[in-house]
């Protein structure tokens, strides 16, 4: 009789694709919601919604993440590391690269004029947006994703991928009450006051199929670990 919970090939195979998608979201949120952490805090003269940045990045990095992580199990079957962390980067620096190439990005303040695309194209500004904004979180997403798939399997990885996609979904969900705390009070008008309320659907919208499919991996492998155990003991 088969054991249940041993990791032969093939449920081995079928678990690494879910703590690969699992990882690839619960590193994106904590990636780009770090970027967007940075933009909060270091952009001057915006004391309206100033939590919006982390909110937005937090938010991103599920779609980003989750990309990175196809890119890495598109090439998981060759066994080599190097196929992994690129494919894992081009698949989270994607979307923020073409977003690049089609111009600057919108100026953070109302009041701002749109930078001009003669002081954006392949100048420092570009670049170091570029380097810190998207190749940046995009790194730190692929690498994780390169150091999970380059791991032999154990069972404890599934618990603790679940466990990390939980959390990163209680993080989504509690991100604008917490950070929206912090933050000065709106001072803003017009579009930018109605951007704490879409922000918050946002979290919202993204956090709780998060958090629930964060839960049912986390109880599910809990569950395969406690029929395991008591298998073993009646076995003895």
């Amino acid at each position: 009789m088969t054991h249940p919970f041993l990791p032969n090939p093939a449920r081995a195979r079928d678990s690494r694709v879910w703590d690969l998608l699992c990882v690839g979201i619960a590193v994106g949120v904590v990636s780009w919601g770090a970027v967007g952490a940075w933009t909060a805090v270091t952009v001057g003269n915006y004391p309206w919604n100033k939590w919006i940045p982390f909110a937005y990045g937090a938010t991103k990095g599920v779609l980003l993440g989750l990309l990175a992580a196809a890119g890495a199990l598109a090439v998981l079957r060759t066994g080599r590391r190097l196929p992994v962390f690129v494919l894992a980067f081009v698949g989270g620096g994607l979307l923020g690269t073409v977003r690049d190439l089609l111009g600057p990005p919108a100026p953070m303040l109302y009041f701002s004029d749109p930078l001009p695309a003669e002081r954006w194209y392949w100048t420092t500004t570009m670049l170091l947006h570029w380097a810190g904004k998207v190749a940046l979180p995009a790194v730190v997403c692929a690498a994780a994703l390169t150091l999970l798939a380059a791991r032999p399997y154990r069972p404890r990885q599934s618990t603790a991928a679940g466990a990390a996609l939980l959390l990163a979904g209680f993080a989504l969900l509690l991100l604008p009450t917490i950070a929206s705390s912090l933050a000065p009070e709106i001072q803003g008008n017009g579009e930018h006051t109605n951007q704490e309320v879409w922000a918050f659907l946002r979290c919202w919208a993204l956090g709780m199929p998060v958090l629930a499919a964060g839960a049912v991996r986390f109880s599910s492998h809990l569950a395969g670990r406690g029929r395991a155990g008591r298998l073993d003991r009646g076995g003895g």
